[in-house]
């Protein structure tokens, strides 16, 4: 019934395969809005080295995302349109972790934006729409600022 028990659940399942404690997962996906996107860091102050797995997932996602961007902004992203977004996010996230050949400092890294993701598309699914939509638009920024990915432009 709650959305957002499952994705605790998927949060500290990251964690374990992260090396993050479950602790730190846990609290991460229960506290205020950009508590995992702002644990992110810098390696060293460069950009992070992904995969081709996680480029093409966050391409989609931020896609879908820039789609739907003004409908986000004036608050009228409809419930069917939020359930496409959970939907279509939602399977990227799994392509991602599915495939995930990440290096286990990238991939902790990493796993803090999915998690971010996660918790939007569960607000998408609980009716939280524009608070949901807006999670997983912070995300994406963050993963932006943190990744090396050809060509990203910021949604705004």
């Amino acid at each position: 019934m709650q959305t957002l028990r499952p994705l605790a659940v998927l949060a500290l399942t990251l964690a374990m395969g992260s090396g993050m404690s479950p602790e730190i997962a846990a609290a991460q996906s229960h506290e205020g809005h950009d508590a995992a996107v702002a644990a992110l860091v810098l390696n060293d102050g460069a950009k992070w080295q992904g995969d081709q797995n996680m480029i093409a997932g966050m391409t989609a996602i931020r896609d879908t995302m820039a789609t739907n961007l003004d409908a986000i902004h004036t608050g009228t992203l409809s419930d069917d349109t939020a359930r496409e977004i959970t939907e279509t996010v939602g399977s990227q996230v799994d392509f991602m972790i599915e495939n995930c050949v990440l290096a286990p400092e990238v991939d902790e890294q990493f796993h803090l934006v999915l998690a971010q993701i996660t918790d939007g598309t569960g607000l998408l699914e609980a009716g939280e729409t524009e608070e949901g939509a807006v999670r997983i638009v912070q995300a994406v920024n963050a993963y932006g600022d943190h990744f090396q990915h050809p060509d990203w432009q910021p949604l705004d």
